[in-house]
């Protein structure tokens, strides 16, 4: 019999547990539960959702090796798990750990997650990302540097040969000054050999090569050492020269940037191809005959080719004006014309040779790959599709009109096109000052509207920004659009862009500074051709072809020019740039040399007038000037900067900074290649030089006359031959100007008292050891007391009193060297009797290696101990003496 109690007591406990768990699911309901809360239960009483209890952990692994996830849960069996990738299912991937059995590079970023579910539920792990690095390749030196013997002024060659298991193999080859030195690069050095000219005092050095596979698996090769013995005679070599070669021939009318980064221009009858890493141009089609000839590149030809664009399959299509026909270059090189008919001009629509072009100069390719045409003299905008059908776009008779309708628009020298992203056609219409836009209907054209331009043609007005007519944009020359803006050439000089929203016009870069010529620098003190094209260029910069010239233009409007052969021949074949230039020394006068504290050779020559820096290892490099017809003074570094007349005078601090002489004053090169002016004050006119003058006195009131020599002494100071004052005069780290020796514009030969003392004919000066300097003048040498008090004439009479002398240079140990009309001469410390080492004279030929003879010499310095360097004959030469 049942107990009417207890039965009443588990009925309310039953009761009271059954309403508890309806509270607790009502919660959790109403709370949203943790982070791994299950859902609330509907399933059978009693079973519980999945809950995390192991997340999967990110993961790194090398390509090739596996890689594994896994996650763990608790909750009512059975368990059910499912992988994903990035969000969606892996197939067949539904265990508590998931591997992939070989990774790939691809994988790497890739995001794993595991879901775990039930009858009550599911719960969804964190994300884990995997990471996959490539396997460090293998690195083997198959060939070891060894030590190396020589004579001093002989070559002296290190190898090195190494393999890489994946990866590209790079090559750095470092020195040190012997026992303990740190080992430094070695400027240009990066093949499998490198190879140096050393003097005696290399004699111990160590060479070594750092070597790597992609920037992996660094490691060096031993270090091999330099033992060099003294020459039993006097030697005399080229100065070794590394990396230069001919430039192309230039005259580039259009340029435009292909999909792989290289460059096509159009030059003279020709199309060549500057590289994508600005080092090379090379021949695509054409040669420098004009013609009309198809078929192969080599055998084809053109005629002033002034307009290119391509495809994405890596057609060239060009504008051959003076053929008036529009030609096709494919990928293998092959030649063809695609429409018109060459040598016949006219407007007829048609399809290939029954079409006819006049004078084409601009083209573009559309959006919907058809090419459109500035047909230049005709005032038409022609359409040509990839099969050569033309018809005409826009355009009706020559002169200036919009309208609804674009066959009855007006154009006047159309030059340049550029289609925009929605099929707009941009027209530079030249002639009539402005730029146009044929507006996209369908797919035919619409309405011609004016975008910019007043049709002012005042250049002194530009750059004269304003938004659509209000600006002044002077006979728009070449245009490229990126994006929604133009960019666009003028014909005043100028660079601008315009926004093909707003119309804004803009001027992104040149000057009337220096009009008529080509002068790197920023926006504001650039100066550009009136003529040339304008392509894209990395970094949302621009390429420019200037006629003789390629330039850089970067995306904040600085110009470095890239190529230039401001004095190439109409044959010349060569592939080279700017920087590859080759080093031409003068027959007489216009050279000046130095040698840094790095043992760099420093030189500076009249033409062209450049500043180049020649390292240990004969690599070249230009420090400063640009090889144009333009004669004024500009600062600025590398090309930017522009020198008046050069040659005279070279010298350097202790620090590496160098100072040139620049015909009335005195510019300094900084360890950044920066120009500028340190004393003197620069001519004003771009038909000038200097302002010369003979006054004393600081940075802005001191005056120069031209200058023959200077130097650099022991006290810090510079010191310069001004030879129309006929006097040496010191300048200061701050440009101040005082007379140490002479007196300005008085001459004659009088030693004594340095104020009293004076000068006939100074031409060149060098600082001694002791601190004394040493002047030639006029067939003499005087020398200038260490303390500046006294000047005095040094006996060269074993010389020849009635020969004069060109050039000086003061070794470490007192040892004085000079260019004398008939050879090479050299006073040794503490004796008063000058030896010729090498004979010579003015008209004889320079003849190298150990019985040697030279020609005039114009400048030389001391390269090391026992060794020299100087221009004689057009070439730069090395003398190793014993």
């Amino acid at each position: 019999m049942s107990n009417p109690f207890v039965s009443k007591s588990f009925n309310f406990l039953g009761r009271l547990r059954t309403a508890a768990l309806g509270l607790c699911v009502a919660l959790v309901a109403a709370c949203g539960g943790g982070a791994d809360a299950p859902p609330p239960f509907e399933g059978a009483p009693g079973a519980v959702a999945p809950v995390i209890t192991q997340q999967p952990a990110s993961l790194s692994a090398t390509a090739g090796q596996p890689a594994s996830f896994t996650v763990a849960a608790t909750g009512t069996a059975p368990l059910a798990y499912q992988w994903q990738r990035n969000g969606s299912d892996i197939a067949g991937a539904t265990a508590t750990t998931y591997t992939l059995a070989a990774t790939v590079v691809g994988d790497s970023g890739a995001v794993f997650r595991a879901v775990v579910s039930n009858a009550a539920g599911t719960a969804t792990s964190h994300d884990a990302t995997l990471t996959v690095t490539t396997a460090a390749p293998v690195l083997t030196i198959t060939q070891q540097p060894t030590d190396a013997s020589v004579t001093a002024g002989s070559a002296a060659t290190f190898t090195v040969a190494a393999t890489c298991s994946a990866g590209t193999l790079n090559i750095q080859w470092r020195r040190n000054s012997g026992a303990g030195g740190a080992f430094v690069a070695i400027d240009g050095a990066t093949s499998g050999s490198v190879s140096v000219s050393p003097s005696i005092a290399d004699s111990g050095a160590k060479f070594q090569a750092a070597l790597d596979c992609s920037g992996q698996s660094a490691t060096t090769s031993v270090a091999a050492t330099l033992t060099v013995s003294a020459p039993g005679g006097i030697t005399l070599d080229l100065l070794a020269l590394a990396g230069l070669r001919e430039q192309a021939l230039l005259g580039a009318a259009a340029i435009d940037q292909n999909a792989d980064g290289s460059f096509t221009l159009a030059t003279v009858n020709r199309l060549q191809r500057l590289s994508a890493d600005l080092l090379s141009i090379t021949p695509l089609a054409g040669d420098v005959a004009q013609g009309a000839v198809d078929g192969p590149a080599a055998s084809a030809t053109f005629n002033q080719p002034q307009g290119l664009t391509h495809d994405a399959s890596g057609n060239i299509y060009v504008a051959d004006t003076g053929n008036h026909v529009i030609r096709r270059i494919a990928p293998d090189g092959t030649v063809s014309t695609l429409a018109g008919q060459a040598g016949a001009s006219g407007t007829t629509d048609g399809t290939g040779g029954a079409a006819r072009f006049n004078g084409p100069r601009g083209i573009a390719l559309g959006p919907d790959g058809d090419l459109y045409v500035a047909d230049t003299q005709s005032g038409l905008i022609r359409r040509v599709t990839t099969a050569g059908v033309v018809t005409t776009y826009a355009g009706s008779t020559v002169g200036y009109a919009d309208n609804a309708s674009a066959l009855a628009a007006q154009f006047f020298v159309p030059r340049s096109l550029a289609v925009a992203a929605n099929g707009d056609v941009l027209v530079a219409d030249t002639g009539n000052s402005r730029v146009r836009r044929i507006v996209r209907s369908g797919n035919a054209a619409g309405a011609v509207q004016t975008l910019a331009g007043s049709g002012s043609t005042n250049v002194d007005a530009s750059p004269h920004d304003g938004t659509g007519t209000a600006a002044v944009i002077v006979a728009p020359l070449s245009m490229v659009v990126q994006g929604n803006t133009l960019t666009l050439r003028d014909n005043a000089g100028y660079v601008r862009q315009i926004d093909l929203t707003t119309a804004a016009v803009t001027t992104l870069t040149g000057s009337r500074l220096h009009v008529g010529t080509v002068v790197d620098g920023p926006a504001a003190a650039s100066t550009l051709s009136t003529d040339g094209g304008i392509t894209t260029a990395p970094a949302g910069g621009f390429m420019l072809a200037n006629g003789s010239s390629v330039s850089s233009v970067s995306a904040s409007g600085v110009v470095q020019t890239i190529a230039n052969n401001n004095s190439g021949s109409a044959t010349q074949q060569g592939t080279g740039v700017l920087k590859q230039l080759p080093l031409t020394a003068p027959t007489s006068g216009g050279s000046a040399l130095t040698v840094d504290p790095a043992g760099n050779v420093v030189i500076a020559t009249e033409a062209p007038k450049l500043v180049r820096r020649i390292s240990p290892t004969g690599v070249v490099s230009l420090l400063g000037g640009l090889d144009t017809s333009f004669s004024q003074m500009v600062d600025g570094t590398g090309s930017q900067a522009q020198f008046g007349r050069l040659g005279n005078g070279l010298s350097h601090d202790s620090s590496g900074v160098l100072y040139v002489s620049d015909f009335g004053t005195v510019r300094k090169i900084d360890a950044l290649g920066a120009v500028t002016l340190l004393a003197g004050k620069r001519y004003p006119s771009i038909d000038g030089f200097g302002t010369t003058g003979a006054v004393d006195g600081d940075a802005t009131t001191a005056r120069l006359g031209p200058l023959l020599g200077l130097v650099t002494a022991a006290d810090g100071r510079l010191y310069v031959v001004d030879s129309e004052a006929f006097a040496i005069r010191r300048i200061d780290a701050n440009g101040s100007v005082t007379t140490v020796a002479g007196a300005l514009g008085q001459q004659g030969t009088t030693n004594g008292p340095s104020a009293s003392a004076r000068f006939r004919q100074p031409q060149g000066v060098a600082a001694a050891p002791d601190g004394s300097l040493l002047v030639l003048d006029a067939g003499t040498i005087r020398r200038i007391s260490a303390d500046l008090a006294t000047v005095s004439t040094v006996d060269t009479s074993s010389v020849n009193a009635q020969i004069s002398f060109n050039a000086i240079a003061i070794d470490a140990d007192g040892t004085v060297y000079f260019g004398a009309a008939n050879g090479l001469w050299v006073l040794r410390a503490g004796q008063s009797v000058a030896t010729r080492l090498i004979a010579g004279g003015n008209s004889d030929a320079v003849v190298l290696g150990s019985a040697p003879h030279l020609s005039e010499i114009i400048s030389i310095a001391v390269l090391a101990p026992k060794q020299l360097v100087l221009v004689s004959g057009g070439q730069v030469l090395k003398a190793t003496l014993p």
